[in-house]
């Protein structure tokens, strides 16, 4: 049931067709997918066909960098099959997320060696869309930041399992993150917290919460976030504003405030989505870009001095650790395809699922020690072999039940 007061305000903002039209998508079901990692996939031995039948999906969008799909949940269910249970999840070939969150970063142009922020990172839709398109070798580099730091754990946890290690997880607030990075990014990415109008058709507690009160207050939050982001942001870079809500006063209002303070700000596209007129929960966004770059702008590389001060989860991963002075290396590292094991073992779909369950398996090799094991070519975790036996070492909180 949505609030009468709610109600009211839609009414106004809607012409009378799409205030019908929006009401009859509160009783449709929800729409299901995830984008996938073409780099990763070219790294394996399957390709986008396969992922495609694998989950009867259907196809939405693709870059060079990364594709959309949908899946029906409720159909692959009766089938035994659950898209956050897979060994190809486990091995990060793709990340589950809403559809119209997913498509707001598809028409900007992120360059292999932008500098990034993600300044409201979790749980990290975007951070992974950011993360698929600029490249380690070219120094593209990404601050993925979270305030809230439960949250801040859960997108590290996420991104982890995606296998960057070009990444900085930070848990700050924009204001401290300002005084480090002054004109700095080449990209700023602001999905700000909102009202949540667009998680009312899956989400009861986000419909009881919402109020004109909880409007106001977080449109003067937007209002903060992008003044730091567009402080952050270097001449010639683009911003990214978006929420998963519809008030007027934390979206359209929000982009018209930042331009009135900035004369060298250009309003490049905006756009808002309803669960009515396009596939998913409904998003605005728009990009904005600052000034014109010099063609004589020096490049800056990513060092971790612009960390002094801000609280940080972590950067990059940790490829080993030291037990009882011998070298081990750590799960994060199975994920990263650049980083080299000595010994790598492919499991196919029985075995794959008894290591995600955390069993020990019987096995004949030839060499004793830690290797890095695989599914369809993918790194998924680590184990020890000794006895014919490979010893489990997955996570235990990230395990399939």
């Amino acid at each position: 049931m949505l609030k009468k007061e709610y109600i009211d305000k839609m009414k106004l903002e809607l012409s009378d067709s799409d205030f019908e039209s929006y009401l009859r998508s509160m009783n449709q079901d929800e729409t299901h997918g995830f984008t996938i990692n073409l780099h990763k996939l070219k790294v394996s031995t399957i390709d986008l066909d396969y992922v495609i039948n694998r989950f009867n999906g259907k196809l939405i969008y693709k870059n060079e960098n990364y594709a959309y799909i949908t899946y029906d949940k409720e159909q692959l269910a009766r089938n035994g099959i659950f898209p956050g249970k897979d060994p190809l999840y486990h091995a990060g070939l793709y990340y589950i997320q809403e559809p119209s969150a997913s498509k707001v970063l598809y028409d900007v142009d992120i360059k292999d060696d932008d500098l990034v922020l993600d300044m409201c990172a979790s749980p990290g839709g975007k951070t992974a869309a950011i993360l698929f398109s600029i490249k380690k070798a070219s120094g593209g580099f990404l601050v993925s930041n979270e305030i809230d730091f439960l949250r801040s754990k859960t997108l590290s946890s996420n991104i982890e399992r995606l296998g960057f290690d070009n990444v900085a997880i930070t848990c700050s607030d924009s204001e401290k993150l300002s005084k480090n990075f002054s004109n700095f990014f080449d990209k700023v990415i602001v999905d700000a917290p909102c009202s949540g109008e667009g998680m009312f058709r899956k989400s009861e507690e986000a419909r009881m919460q919402w109020n004109e009160k909880l409007v106001i207050s977080l449109s003067k939050i937007q209002r903060r976030l992008v003044d730091d982001a567009y402080n952050m942001l270097k001449v010639g870079g683009i911003l990214v504003y978006s929420t998963c809500t519809f008030s007027k006063e934390e979206d359209e209002e929000v982009v018209d405030y930042i331009l009135s303070q900035h004369n060298d700000l250009m309003l490049i596209k905006k756009e808002k989505n309803y669960p009515f007129n396009s596939i998913g929960e409904g998003q605005f966004f728009a990009i904005l870009k600052k000034g014109v770059e010099s063609e004589n702008n020096t490049r800056i590389r990513f060092d971790n001095r612009y960390l002094n001060g801000i609280n940080v989860i972590r950067v990059g991963i940790e490829e080993f650790t030291y037990e009882n002075k011998i070298k081990v290396p750590t799960h994060a590292s199975t994920h990263v395809e650049d980083i080299v094991f000595d010994n790598v073992v492919e499991l196919g779909d029985e075995n794959i699922e008894r290591f995600l369950k955390g069993e020990s398996i019987r096995i004949d090799l030839q060499f004793k020690g830690y290797c890095k094991i695989t599914y369809k070519g993918l790194g998924i975790g680590l184990a020890k072999y000794t006895n014919g036996i490979l010893k489990n070492h997955y996570p235990k909180g990230l395990r399939n039940n």
